[in-house]
């Protein structure tokens, strides 16, 4: 049986959907892993895309893991946040932003 090994995925994330871009086998090493992932990320970011390890067994698993990973992480949120939490939430945001604050001036 082939071992899982590290993989770049990179692309798109937008909630459930995934726009793969590549994936990419990484270094096996975490210090070298670390240092192209990095590299990686910043150039995924100047496209507005990121950068995801995966440990699979091929590319292709990878990816499928990565758009697998992305719809649980969407359906986890969604699930998470009602229509009374989600208000809530943007009450309180709402609340700094905007706020009237008393601000003393002094001039010279």
């Amino acid at each position: 049986m082939p071992q899982e090994r590290p993989f770049f995925v990179i692309g798109q994330w937008s909630g459930p959907d995934v726009e793969v871009w590549a994936a990419l086998e990484a270094p096996v090493d975490a210090a070298e892993r670390s240092d192209a992932l990095e590299e990686c990320s910043l150039d995924a970011e100047d496209a507005f895309g990121s950068v995801e390890v995966v440990f699979a067994v091929s590319a292709a698993e990878a990816e499928a893991a990565a758009r697998r990973e992305a719809v649980e992480t969407a359906k986890r949120i969604g699930r998470g946040m009602n229509s009374t939490a989600r208000g809530a939430a943007q009450r309180s945001r709402g609340a700094e932003v905007g706020s009237h604050r008393r601000v003393l001036h002094y001039y010279r």
